[in-house]
């Protein structure tokens, strides 16, 4: 009998904590962001995971978690806090709750733009730090305010590719929900066509999640680039190749047609690398 009273009283907390966590009114009462938050214990090797942190695990069932970037955002399981309302799991030595359910505060940047209540959290580039979905991508959640509504921090990184850069941080309360995001029907259908390693080299050369329209774009332009410097290159080696054999004393004037070629081509080269930029950074 005080088993089953247990058990029943155990069911009644993780319901209200379901409830407290998604809905608000007079049946919860006032509750703070993380009070309606359902966690589970996770064994971790880093010893510095910071309350509001996206954690992963570290790999494929190796039960290890540890902060997570956009890089291998596919690993996300939840949310570090310190205060759920329920715990699913006992505490262990050098372990961390996470929080897989409910609503808790989450440390989210502007990493990939100004957030609002209504978006998708994904993984940023900063290890731990969340940020605006905008492509299709893993998800931890919902987010339930503004970030210009919280206190903010400047906090300075450095991209895959050594560039500075300065985003706003603050603690943001999202609703836990792990799963995959597809931003739009258009951009889920060139997501789906896009091969993974394109969008990985516009990631990795970014230092942020790019969107695949204009990875698509950005490679397009590459392709039809490379195309007219080959033609070019091409047109004129041969021209100048045939003008030699029918006059071999217009040698000097024929080799400065080529080279006048050759440096039209890395012009060509050249704005077409500033569109690709343009298009991937902008």
């Amino acid at each position: 009998m005080k088993q089953n009273r247990r058990l029943l009283s155990i069911y009644v907390a993780i319901v209200l904590a379901i409830a407290c966590g998604t809905l608000t009114g007079p049946f919860c009462g006032v509750a703070t962001a993380a009070s309606g938050a359902i966690s589970q214990s996770y064994q971790t090797d880093t010893t510095d995971i910071t309350s509001g942190a996206l954690v992963g695990l570290t790999a494929a069932k190796s039960g290890l978690v540890s902060p997570v970037s956009n890089s291998n955002a596919t690993t996300l399981v939840g949310i570090a806090t310190s205060k759920p309302l329920v715990e699913l799991s006992a505490t262990k030595q050098r372990s961390v709750q996470v929080a897989v359910s409910g609503t808790v505060d989450a440390l989210v940047s502007d990493a990939n733009g100004p957030v609002n209540s209504g978006d998708k959290i994904t993984a940023s580039p900063i290890n731990g730090i969340g940020m605006k979905a905008t492509t299709a991508s893993e998800i931890v959640g919902t987010a339930q305010a503004s970030l210009s509504s919280v206190k903010t921090v400047i906090k300075a990184f450095a991209t895959t590719n050594g560039q500075k850069v300065s985003v706003k941080v603050g603690l943001l309360p999202v609703t836990v929900a792990v799963s995959y995001y597809s931003a739009s029907a258009s951009e889920g259908t060139i997501a789906s066509i896009l091969p993974p390693f394109l969008q990985s080299i516009a990631n990795t050369l970014t230092g942020k999640q790019v969107s695949p329209l204009r990875v698509l774009l950005g490679t397009c332009a590459l392709l039809l680039g490379f195309v007219a410097v080959t033609v070019m290159l091409y047109v004129a080696i041969r021209s100048q190749l045939i003008s030699i054999g029918r006059n071999p004393l217009a040698e000097s004037a024929i080799r400065k047609g080529l080279v006048d070629a050759i440096v039209a081509a890395i012009g060509v080269l050249l704005i077409t690398v500033g569109v690709v930029y343009g298009v991937l950074f902008s």
